[in-house]
């Protein structure tokens, strides 16, 4: 072994380590930099060579700066953020739908419907009392008021998940097309041979960000780019092409449907369904479009029927007596369709118009008779219509009482809220548990950079100690020519 390879042996050293103390820095530099994986210099021995016909070593190499990486554990973690933001998106909108049901500390929709029935009882105890009279008119004008409160409230939440739908939409290109434009960049670097770790740690978090918002999926391509699809199936990244997604307004429902553009251009498909259907509602847009087109509805359909019966049993009752008018009236203004059992489609609304069909209070019929047959101090139709609140009326779902199917309301909303808080603190709790697992697996350890640097900085020495020597031996043996 010369002189020259011993000093060549040396330089090779000085320049590895030099590269590992470079590499540690950049890790200590980013240890707070979101999304960012620790690297790590692969020292490996230069290729030898024989020397008497024994194969001497050249001294060591960088062979790559590898990034820390698991594919698994950034397939988990998109799954989880995806179900992560559907949670938080479901339990923020029945947090808005609650209040409109909480019997315990509000006078709801429940006890205005008890308190109209007692106030025919209290008029079933002094028929021809005008402030019994009036007191009927007043509360009920307070229950389709209810009706009306809570139906507007239930829309306004509809409305609220539909317009949220335009700024998700929006951050959701805007993710794609980072991620292709990372693709693209990533894909030139590392065809010259460059080392692209960054970028593809950007590409990741981007991704992870992305799931937050729609549920996907991804897979690494042997040319470094990275293929992104809905969790339907639909492609939304394919190499440098980026797919979008759209709003057009819905002639029928007068809510967006989502339109998605694949990557490359093409005609546009609905993909309300993919991004919101029953098996696909992930990520902040599957819980918007589950809020606005599922739960939402459910609520306001049984509000619908509960009205609607309501109506009609109250106007056959109230039509069927005489006021002090002695003029056979419906209460409520009437709904259209036939008598109950309720076809969704008949009460559908009638939460929203139900009205009192009354103009007077000598127009409310507490009499069976009419005044001139002697029925001005009959109150057998007050009686009969105070009755009507533990009656079981025909629903659709079965026989049941106002205030029993009104209590079933209720508890379905109860049900969902405390669902919708333990799904967002499970799934946020699992997000949590994997972000740590992350973070002990490709984060940045100080007290470990430390430490590599100090290991580093001292191979860095050896080696400066090892061409001092060779050059000392060779300043001996030019001296000795001299």
């Amino acid at each position: 072994m010369s002189l020259t390879s011993l000093l060549n042996t040396g330089l090779s050293s000085l320049n590895a380590q030099m590269l590992a103390i470079e590499v540690t820095g950049e890790n200590i530099t980013n240890v707070n930099t979101p999304g960012y994986s620790r690297q790590t210099a692969m020292l490996v021995n230069a290729p030898t060579t024989l020397f008497r016909a024994f194969p001497m070593g050249n001294g060591v190499r960088v062979s790559a700066v590898q990034r820390t990486y698991d594919s698994f554990l950034q397939g988990q973690m998109m799954v989880a953020n995806s179900t992560s933001g559907q949670a938080k998106t479901v339990n923020s909108a029945l947090q808005m739908v609650q209040p409109l049901f909480n019997e315990l500390t509000t006078e709801g929709l429940g006890q205005t419907m008890q308190e109209f029935f007692s106030t025919w009882q209290d008029l079933a105890a002094n028929p021809q009392g005008v402030p019994e009279r009036q007191a009927v008119l007043s509360v009920g004008q307070q229950l389709v008021e209810d009706f009306h409160r809570i139906n507007t409230s239930l829309a306004s939440v509809k409305d609220n998940m539909n317009q949220s739908l335009e700024q998700v939409t929006s951050d959701i290109n805007d993710a794609l097309k980072q991620i292709a434009q990372l693709n693209v960049s990533i894909k030139q670097i590392e065809i010259g041979q460059g080392v692209a770790n960054e970028l593809r740690d950007q590409r990741e978090l981007v991704v992870r960000q992305l799931s937050e918002m729609v549920g996907v999926t991804f897979k690494d391509e042997a040319d470094g780019s990275v293929s992104v699809n809905l969790t339907s199936g639909q492609s939304l990244i394919s190499g440098k092409d980026a797919a979008s997604l759209s709003l057009t307004t819905n002639v029928a429902t007068g809510y967006y449907d989502v339109m998605l553009t694949p990557p490359g251009g093409g005609a546009a498909v609905n993909a309300t369904a993919f991004v919101g259907g029953p098996a696909n509602s992930q990520g902040e847009i599957g819980g918007m479009l589950q809020i606005r087109d599922t739960t939402i509805n459910r609520y306001l359909a049984d509000l619908d029927e509960l009205a609607y019966s309501l109506a009609n049993e109250m106007n056959a009752a109230h039509a069927a007596g005489y006021g002090l008018g002695g003029t056979q009236m419906d209460f409520f203004t009437p709904a259209a369709g036939t008598a109950p059992p309720v076809p969704a489609a008949t009460a559908a609304g009638y939460s929203a118009l139900i009205g009192i069909n009354l103009t007077s209070a000598n127009q409310v019929a507490a009499a069976s008779a009419a005044p001139a047959v002697g029925g001005t101090g009959n109150n057998l139709n007050a009686l009969s219509i105070a009755a009507l609140y533990n009656k079981t009326f025909s629903m659709s779902a079965g026989n049941a009482t106002p205030e029993a199917f009104y209590n079933s309301l209720v508890g379905k909303v109860g049900v969902d809220v405390q669902g919708a808080e333990r799904g967002e603190s499970q799934t946020g709790a699992i997000v949590s548990q994997l972000n740590n697992q992350r973070e002990s697996l490709t984060g940045v350890s100080l007290d470990e950079e430390l430490v590599n640097l100090t290991k580093y900085q001292k191979a860095y020495e050896g080696a400066a100690r090892v061409i001092n020597v060779g050059t000392e031996m060779m300043d001996t043996v030019l001296g000795l020519i001299r």
